[in-house]
């Protein structure tokens, strides 16, 4: 009787035990590593341009030659990394493409899965959320975001599960758990905020809170740190005029979280890396190692067509501490530091 009653506990227990197990935790530490590893997207639509390059590693005084790779993605838009799955993301923005490539050992991309979702407008940035399995990607010409599910194993001909709309154009997007930073394009120098990213219903969204940023022009390229709550935005002022290609910026904001409010009032800068010096001029993406001892910050300078490495302390009309000069177009980047 012991025995039988042994066995319908356990065959109880069993499925809630195996459904626990499989639940992704948030707050699994990050598996452990020394690395590096910046992964730069190209823009370029010429076949003969590799659209992938990776800088390993990237935290040195200088650049070492990166690894190219042929992605066949044209027009190469946002790429991200995950650690866990050891999986980069990179979406073509002119085929509608997104591609995933597993990362060998010695840091070496092979392609593992493809789709392409003929309803996907402008791909722009990616944002993965791992714990789900659910990718996000900007479009700024439909104003949406679009959102996929099981987005590490999707192939061949596809359908958004959701398709967002906002009341701006997105660029930049940046995920942290599960609330989602969004840059809205053109003259609105603002960045909204989605609390609860994750249970945002199909149509028009509202964000949860939002900010204003003061003397900024044209928002961009955005990597925020929660340990250290700071947010960081690129700025390229002006697109196509007589000083496209030196008129740049980078706004640091500090205790961001707090300054974020449902009213989005304007607020200043914690401080500005802008002026000659900088070589910022189209500055499209950023990315941060914000780890102790390194804090530098990552720069895809389109325009001129370069990475540009500033410390984080840099403020004001300073020169990069290091540069890559390129001979392709750096549209998105992605660092992964631990």
């Amino acid at each position: 009787m012991k025995s039988r009653k042994l066995f319908c506990l356990i065959f109880y227990l069993l499925p809630l035990f195996l459904f626990t197990a499989c639940i992704k935790d948030d707050n699994e530490a990050m598996p452990k590593s020394t690395v590096s590893r910046l992964y730069v997207s190209n823009a370029d639509i010429d076949a003969s341009v590799n659209n992938t390059l990776i800088f390993d590693p990237a935290d040195q005084t200088k650049f070492p030659e990166p690894y190219k790779f042929n992605s066949q993605l044209p027009d190469g838009n946002g790429i991200q990394f995950d650690p866990y799955s050891g999986v980069v993301f990179q979406v073509s923005r002119v085929n509608k493409n997104i591609k995933t490539f597993k990362v060998n050992t010695d840091g070496s991309l092979v392609l593992k899965s493809s789709f392409i979702h003929e309803g996907l407008l402008s791909a722009r940035e990616l944002a993965f959320d791992r714990s789900r399995d659910v990718l996000y990607v900007a479009s700024n010409i439909d104003s949406a975001i679009y959102v996929y599910q099981n987005a590490s194993t999707l192939k061949d001909n596809v359908l958004a599960d959701k398709k967002l709309k906002l009341n701006g154009q997105p660029w930049g997007i940046h995920l942290d758990n599960d609330r989602l930073f969004v840059v809205i394009d053109q003259n609105r120098v603002e960045v909204q905020l989605f609390e609860a990213a994750s249970a945002l219903a199909v149509g028009p969204i509202v964000p949860t809170k939002k900010i204003t940023v003061s003397g900024a022009k044209r928002l961009r390229g955005i990597t925020y740190s929660s340990s250290r709550d700071i947010l960081i935005l690129t700025d390229i002022a002006e697109a196509t005029l007589t000083g496209f290609d030196s008129d740049g910026s980078v706004h640091i904001i500090t205790d961001a979280s707090s300054k974020f409010t449902a009213s989005g009032a304007a607020i200043s800068p914690s401080k500005t890396i802008k002026g000659a010096l900088t070589g910022l001029g189209n500055p499209v993406d950023v990315a941060w190692d914000d780890r102790e001892g390194k804090d530098l910050i990552y720069i895809a300078e389109k325009a001129r067509r370069k990475i540009l490495v500033f410390k984080y302390t840099a403020t004001g009309n300073i020169a990069p501490s290091y540069i890559a000069d390129l001979t392709s177009s750096p549209e998105a980047i992605y660092l992964d530091a631990r």
